[in-house]
């Protein structure tokens, strides 16, 4: 559990490792002093402030967001209690209480991205107190790491390439080094390829791109709850097993409705058929005009009644049993008239 704290810090630099699995489709992130980290990715052992391995893709699916530019504030406020905090312990403590809370709190998100942004800032924030113009110091190493937080947008499609293209067009000189790191793993003869960040996100996540690029894989929008995910084929639209039986239960709910709907409609037009058939048998038979007149007025209220109950039926309102009942008791109606009549 890291501390912020005003501890003497150590003369080893805090670093981000990521390693890719293509097979095992997973990544690896390991943040800490590069010491430990680099006994950590070979023998596991070693301290370490972060150490996770989840499913290709996730450092990019949940990049730290931050369009409201937080991490900048932040880090302006503690560039600018850099003068006043000497005094005593105490006053440096509560001058520093809500910089830390935040950093804080960003690092207990579990986020890798956030967790390496508030270990970092704080490694620097004590080491520049030593330097010439440390608080500008200070300041400028803030900018740089937080610079793709902005970019990043959670809501729509990740790492859009008008968004890389922003980012790699202000690309300070430092900002575009990259370590690779070729690690043996102990007793194996396997050697790992790892990218090393320890200023900027920049040149890690152009490097995620690219293997992703490589391995012909894609980012694709879940149509069912929204989420993005990483697939080998934009033909892909759902993102789980749970999205598939989500638009499965649909898809029937639909087909079920349909044919609810064709049912409905095929059960009225044989009943009204059966009614319009009567009345031209009567016609056809010669029967009295009062006869024909007390069979159209019943038809015409059948037509009624018939319709109101079938958009009763539609909208949920009466249940498709009900109706068939009764229209069975109109045929025993419609039978009635005709048997009394001439047909």
């Amino acid at each position: 559990m890291y501390e912020f704290t005003s501890k003497n810090r150590g003369s080893d630099r805090i670093v981000f490792l990521l390693t890719l699995d293509k097979k095992k489709k997973t990544e690896r992130i390991i943040i800490g002093e590069s010491e430990m980290v680099n006994l950590r990715i070979e023998k596991n052992i070693g301290d370490v402030v972060y150490d996770e391995t989840r499913p290709l893709g996730q450092l990019l699916l949940n990049f730290e967001s931050d369009p409201d530019k937080s991490w900048n504030v932040n880090s302006m406020g503690l560039h600018d209690n850099f003068a006043g905090l000497f005094p005593t312990k105490n006053i440096k403590r509560k001058a520093l209480k809500s910089y830390t809370e935040f950093l804080r709190q960003k690092y207990e998100s579990g986020e890798p991205s956030a967790v390496f942004a508030a270990v970092k800032t704080w490694e620097d924030y004590w080491r520049c107190f030593g330097i010439a113009d440390g608080s500008d110091v200070f300041l400028g190493r803030a900018a740089k790491l937080y610079k793709p937080f902005f970019v990043f947008n959670e809501r729509n499609r990740l790492w859009e390439i008008n968004a890389t293209k922003v980012l790699s067009s202000a690309l300070f000189a430092e900002e575009s080094k990259v370590e690779l790191w070729y690690p043996a793993k102990e007793n194996t003869s396997e050697y790992l390829e790892c990218v090393v960040a320890h200023s900027s996100f920049l040149p890690t996540i152009f490097y995620y791109l690219k293997r992703i690029e490589e391995w012909g894989l894609v980012f694709q929008h879940c149509k069912v709850c929204g989420v993005n995910f990483l697939t080998t084929s934009k033909h892909f639209e759902l993102c789980s097993d749970m999205c598939r039986k989500v638009t499965a239960a649909e898809a029937k709910r639909q087909y079920d409705e349909r044919n609810k709907g064709d049912k409905l409609e095929m059960t009225y037009e044989n009943h009204y058929q059966y009614w319009y058939n009567r009345g031209r048998k009567l016609k056809r038979n010669n029967a009295p005009d009062e006869e024909i007149a007390v069979f159209s007025k019943a038809f015409d209220k059948f037509k009624k009644g018939a319709v109101q109950r079938k958009a009763k039926v539609k909208s949920g309102k009466m249940k498709f049993a009900e109706f068939t009942s009764w229209l069975v008791e109109q045929q025993d109606i419609v039978d009635g008239l005709v048997k009394h009549g001439r047909g």
